[in-house]
């Protein structure tokens, strides 16, 4: 939410108004079901499922010939609902959405634009079900607190990447910046388990 306030003033004209209501509506009705999922199911191997997954597809998008379509609104529906419910259950969506969006013909300024909309809405109304869930307490608010400094020197670094990066390798660049959150993501919860 932090974040998506920081960058809401750069990126307002670019957001793409109809791809956004359909990621958004779909979006929000997956989230509840992904916060019952992981009322039933443990977060980590619902992490380690997705991280394996979004690994795997960026490699294979990464060794393919570049191809991308043109994605119909039934399309966005989709990958809003599976944004949503992965949302819900492991607050991972941001990786879904941005393999989402490699496949697509949408310019980068529309994409993170687009995503960072999403982003704001999404992640309010995944809160409001966290908490009502009592998936928050105290060292939730603390966490959050130590990481706006991080939050902070991410959005600066992330803003510079993106504007040096010129469009037709910032697909490229996309994938291998998925490859590398997905193998730090996987570190993290094998550390985390010895």
């Amino acid at each position: 939410v932090l974040a998506s306030i920081g960058q809401a003033r750069g990126v307002r004209s670019d957001i793409d108004k109809r791809q956004l209501m359909a990621l958004l509506l779909a979006g929000l009705i997956g989230t509840p079901v992904g916060v019952l999922i992981l009322a039933e199911v443990p977060a980590e191997p619902l992490r380690i499922l997705i991280l394996v997954f979004i690994f795997a597809a960026s490699l294979v998008l990464l060794s393919s010939r570049e191809r991308l379509f043109t994605m119909s609104s039934p399309a966005f529906v989709l990958a809003g609902f599976v944004a949503g419910l992965v949302n819900g259950a492991t607050a991972m969506s941001g990786l879904v959405l941005a393999l989402f969006f490699t496949l697509t013909g949408v310019r980068p300024a529309v994409m993170r634009a687009t995503m960072i909309a999403y982003f704001f809405v999404t992640d309010i109304w995944t809160c409001g079900f966290l908490a009502i869930s009592g998936f928050f307490d105290d060292t939730t608010f603390l966490r959050v607190g130590a990481a706006l400094p991080l939050l902070g020197l991410g959005l600066w670094l992330g803003t510079s990447r993106f504007r040096a990066t010129p469009p037709q390798t910032f697909r490229t660049y996309v994938l291998w910046l998925l490859i590398l959150l997905c193998v730090l993501g996987l570190v993290r919860i094998a550390v985390s388990q010895a």
